[in-house]
């Protein structure tokens, strides 16, 4: 049995929405999952006409053999089947009506997608984000006055079931805010453009000072927690002015504007969010752990993406065992669709967890060998019997190296398939990483991979965040560099002492793998700088002529792509 998943990207009233993917899930297990912008090569495109193809392609059939196409939607009412398919054929997915399963609500969408794919049987799961669904009755036609999901908790069981039950919302009133709101309300205030930039203000708030991460953004009122900021759909930068002003002290101050200089009143109001979320995601799972006895949890939803926020959940709660979804933005949706519908809808046994997220396919040599010719004398192209050691060298010697290997990750991280490599022994490759070739703030850290085998030695992980499928698995938590080895690998220690720190197994990615069994044979240092393998305002690079392409206008030394080295002539 086959089943598409997708998640709708235009509302009833017009709205047009972000992050399209698709999932096709076969037997209960995915063959193929991508976002739309891999393909359009517009971030955040908000379509899934491409993802859909790509994805059917992959497993060898077509939209009218799909027995199920999943579908949910974002702020808006649940849709009827027969508007969603209406909706999807406008994007040129021929499918029947009697195709559609319609997903009642998007935080449950989010919720199967991370227990669903998670290993346990049972597991509290919360759900945080900017809005999910209309709570119906829609009473207004402007879909931010009405109730809306913002923050959710979910008690899942597996079994024969599968069963979902919701026992918590919160702030989903209609003149409310919650988690992934507020901070996108400061993110913006702080001058980034996007909820979707929420990970610099994660970044910039290494840099405060603390003095006032006592300030209370969050509160308790009857078992509900509730955002002090006011909700503000059109004013966000006004309403944390005034809110500032009233809370701090500060003179009104719309914040900084695009681009403009960073101050330490920034980096503090960082640190200001950045605190009040880790304090209040902290106190939701105790109490929700505490009120079900369940010791195991789950995160998904954008919120979910905040890695210092999750380290602080996997040590401190005592918990048996965190995941998170590393799709947990909307992306996601398209997974949670297919797999609610494989195991709730039809009622049909778990048979996958997500140790991986390489989900993309893989590019034959064929496809390579055309893609190589079409730069014709633009590079040098040899074949290599021993990629991981030749490439080990060049880092080795300082040089920055892309790396398109098997298929793409599913989700916003690099993993060691689509990624930009580097010495993390050498300052300089952090700063000519910000200056020529990614182009970004050098206030941003970069992430390290390391073997699972060396990874306590190197960074401050329990047990328990070692195990496969936990959040360092997918570059989801920050956790401390060991102090006595932070000067070896400066380029990806954050101001804090910190990194991202990525886990690679041999049994998940065996070339990668062995890449930094090899670095570490000639170092010492079985760690190297890792980033996504795309230029400032791309995509992550999906086929080989992409990664090609930005090679090439990126400046990198050298290309390794499947068994073949790249180089500039």
């Amino acid at each position: 049995m086959d089943i598409l998943g997708v998640n709708l990207t235009r509302t009833s009233t017009g709205v047009d929405l972000y992050d399209g993917a698709a999932v096709l899930l076969r037997s209960g297990v995915p063959v193929a999952a991508i976002a739309e912008e891999r393909l359009t090569r517009a971030k955040h495109c908000g379509s899934v006409r491409l993802a859909s193809r790509y994805c059917l392609d992959a497993a060898g059939t077509d939209i009218r053999s799909v027995d199920q196409v999943a579908v949910s939607i974002c702020c808006d009412v649940p849709p009827s089947a027969d508007w969603a398919a209406q909706e999807l054929r406008n994007q040129g997915l021929d499918v029947r009506d009697d195709q559609i399963v319609v997903v009642p609500s998007h935080h449950l969408s989010h919720a199967a997608s991370a227990f669903l794919a998670s290993p346990f049987q049972h597991a509290i799961t919360v759900v945080a984000d900017n809005e999910g669904n209309i709570l119906s009755p829609r009473t207004r036609q402007n879909y931010w006055l009405n109730r809306l999901e913002r923050t959710s908790v979910w008690l899942c069981r597996g079994g024969p079931d599968n069963r979902f039950q919701q026992i918590a919302s919160h702030g989903d009133g209609p003149n409310e805010i919650s988690l992934g709101g507020a901070y996108n309300y400061i993110t913006k205030w702080l001058g980034f453009s996007s909820y979707h930039d929420a990970g610099q203000t994660m970044a910039l708030a290494a840099h405060s000072t603390g003095k006032w991460e006592g300030i209370e953004l969050f509160t308790w009122d009857e078992e509900r927690l509730r955002c002090r900021l006011p909700q503000r759909h059109h004013a966000k930068r006004q309403a944390v002015a005034e809110w500032l002003a009233a809370e701090v002290g500060i003179p009104y101050d719309e914040g900084r504007d695009p681009g403009g200089p960073i101050t330490n009143l920034h980096h503090e109001v960082a640190g200001l969010v950045q605190s009040a979320l880790e304090r209040a995601l902290i106190d939701l799972v105790r109490r929700s752990v505490e009120a079900t006895g369940i010791r195991t949890v789950c995160l998904a939803g954008g919120t979910a993406l905040n890695c210092v926020a999750n380290h602080r959940i996997a040590c401190e709660l005592g918990l048996e065992g965190l995941f998170v979804q590393p799709a947990a933005s909307d992306v996601g949706q398209a997974l949670g669709n297919a797999l609610w519908t494989w195991h709730c809808h039809l009622g049909k046994p778990r048979l996958w967890n997500m140790c991986s997220t390489e989900l993309g396919r893989w590019y034959s040599a064929a496809e390579v060998r055309r893609a190589v010719s079409g730069f014709g004398a633009r590079v040098r192209v040899e074949p290599c019997a021993d990629l991981p050691g030749a490439a080990a060298a060049m880092l080795a010697e300082g040089q920055i190296i892309g790396w398109h290997q098997g298929g793409s990750e599913y989700g916003i991280r690099a993993l060691g398939h689509r990624s930009i490599l580097g010495d993390p022994r050498r300052p300089e490759t952090k700063a000519r990483l910000d200056l020529d070739i990614k182009c970004r703030e050098p206030f941003r850290p970069y992430a390290p991979s390391v073997t699972a085998g060396a990874a306590s030695d190197w960074f401050d992980l329990l047990p328990s965040e070692l195990a496969p499928g936990a959040p360092a698995s997918f570059m989801l938590q920050a956790t401390r560099v060991r102090p006595a080895v932070r000067q070896r690998i400066p380029a990806v220690v954050h101001v804090d002492g910190s990194a991202r720190v990525h886990v690679v197994r041999p049994e998940t990615n065996p070339g990668y793998h062995a890449l930094l069994q090899r670095f570490g044979l000639l170092t010492g240092v079985p760690v190297l700088l890792n980033t996504s393998f795309n230029a400032a305002g791309n995509p992550i690079v999906e086929t080989p002529a992409d990664a090609i392409a930005e090679f090439l206008d990126m400046g990198l030394d050298a290309l390794v792509l499947d068994d073949l080295l790249i180089t500039r002539r």
